[in-house]
């Protein structure tokens, strides 16, 4: 029985530290937050971000993608690709910073808040890429999700961030959703597969050029609206 534990606790312990860059956060009990709050007529992107050997980098006003291997080996081709956010499984850059000196890209997190109450840019310092520690990180967005040590998945906190557009432009953002074929709710009695993680759901809306962003739209104009993918 002995041996059978120590087997079992070694096997866990592992399983743990080969995929310890999924769970960048201490674990913390998410804030209760009626479901019902997360339907939405407001645009949502569906963002491919599975592999753990590149990162997919995403364009807002295009919707395109880009893929890259290495972020510090690629600073030329950072730096000539149209990019706002870069993703890989739980991780999430900008487009500045010491990602890449001459983006303009930042973040501001504006906490759990009503999403469609926020109707202007907020006037506060936008959040670039640093170092801490060694690693590459926003400190305005690192942290958006929350880890369940029960189920070990992955839950966004849902909090809203403004973000200053490569193109000049703001827009406001939620992460709704981080599994492919499953709701995050569907995971707090269960283990989602490590291999349905990372199509993160975000909710978003263009100021348009301005530091207002639009009304939110009509539920019985919008309700049928489908998630826009991210292309290549």
């Amino acid at each position: 029985m002995l041996l059978f534990a120590t087997l079992a606790f070694h096997t866990t312990l592992n399983y743990m530290l080969d995929n310890i860059e999924d769970y960048e956060t201490v674990p913390l009990p998410p804030k209760k937050i009626n479901l019902d709050t997360l339907k939405t007529t407001n645009p949502i992107m569906v963002i491919q971000a599975r592999s753990k050997e590149t990162w997919t980098l995403v364009s807002f006003a295009s919707g395109k993608t880009f893929t890259v291997n290495d972020l510090d080996e690629q600073k030329e081709e950072l730096a000539r690709l149209d990019w706002d956010l870069g993703f890989q499984r739980t991780k999430i850059v900008t487009n500045s910073g010491i990602t890449n000196p001459k983006g303009t890209v930042g973040v501001i997190n504006l906490g759990l808040v009503d999403f469609d109450s926020i109707r202007e840019v907020p006037d506060s310092e936008f959040i670039q890429d640093s170092r801490s520690f060694g690693r590459r990180t926003n400190k305005a967005i690192s942290n958006w999700y929350n880890y369940r040590t029960r189920t070990h998945n992955i839950e966004s906190k849902k909090n809203v961030y403004v973000v200053k557009t490569s193109n000049n432009d703001f827009l406001k953002m939620r992460i709704l959703n981080y599994y492919c074929s499953n709701d995050e709710a569907d995971c707090q009695s269960m283990m989602c597969t490590r291999a349905e993680a990372a199509c993160l759901t975000v909710e978003y809306i263009s100021s348009n050029h301005s530091r207002n962003f639009p009304s939110p739209p009509a539920p019985e104009i919008s309700m049928n609206i489908e998630p826009k993918y991210a292309e290549n």
